[in-house]
C-alpha cells in the first residue's frame, strides 16, 4: 500500500516536472519571441503617434503666441492703467490724506 502510494505521488511530481519543463521551453523559445517583436512594434506604433502629437502640440502653441502688435496694445494699456493708479495715490498723499485713515 505505502509503495503504491509513493508511486503515484511521484508519478504526479515528475509528471508536474515535465509538464512546468515544457511549459518554460515553449515561452522561452516561442511565445518570448513573439511577445518581443510585438512590443517593439507596438513601440514604433506609439512612438511615431507620440512624436506627431507633441509635434502637433507645439506648432499650435507657437500659432497662438500673440503677435508684437498685442503685445504692444497690452503693454500700453497696463502702463497706462498703472500710470493711474500712481496719479490717484500722489493726488492723495499731496491733497492731505483727506477721506484717508486720519480723518
Amino acid at each position: 500500500m505505502l509503495l503504491q502510494l509513493f508511486t503515484i505521488l511521484l508519478t504526479a511530481a515528475l509528471s508536474s516536472a515535465l509538464t512546468l519543463a515544457l511549459a518554460y521551453w515553449l515561452v522561452e523559445k516561442h511565445l518570448k519571441r513573439r511577445f518581443e517583436l510585438r512590443v517593439k512594434e507596438l513601440q514604433e506604433e506609439l512612438g511615431s503617434a507620440l512624436q506627431e502629437r507633441v509635434r502637433q502640440g507645439v506648432l499650435e502653441g507657437v500659432a497662438s503666441i500673440p503677435s508684437t502688435e498685442v503685445l504692444k496694445g497690452t503693454g500700453q494699456t497696463l502702463t497706462a492703467a498703472a500710470e493711474d493708479l500712481v496719479r490717484t495715490g500722489l493726488d492723495t498723499l499731496l491733497r492731505g490724506g483727506s477721506g484717508g485713515i486720519d480723518d
